[in-house]
């Protein structure tokens, strides 16, 4: 899988860097990286780091979702996520029995409101 990132990211970086009519040289000059880590990026051989991808995604003013062909998820509120991560921690810190009665519950729980 790790593979077919990096060659469709290096494809997208190539297609853009193309369409933008830029050379690998002034995109690597904008992200602060030799034109050959472009080079090895476009061909798949490497993974860039964050800073880079965020860079990359400026420069052709794609976001970053699309940039690694990730189906962005509906945007959560801050409380709704902080939420889910106190649930998240609770979870965590209960033993068996008590796990199955709540996955017994929440289940009678999304039952009732299916219907």
């Amino acid at each position: 899988m790790e593979e077919n990132i990096k060659k469709y990211l290096g494809l997208k970086v190539r297609s853009l860097r193309e369409t933008a009519q830029i050379t690998q040289e002034e995109l690597a000059n904008f992200c602060d990286v030799s034109w050959r880590t472009i080079s090895n990026l476009e061909r798949g051989l490497v993974v860039p780091d964050l800073l880079m991808i965020y860079k990359i995604s400026q420069r052709f003013n794609v976001g970053v979702d699309e940039l690694l062909n990730v189906k962005a998820q509906p945007r959560k509120s801050l409380s709704r996520i902080s939420a889910e991560n106190q649930l998240i921690e609770r979870i965590r810190t209960m033993d068996d029995h008590m796990l199955d009665f709540v996955v017994d519950q929440l289940n009678v729980v999304i039952k009732h409101f299916k219907e």
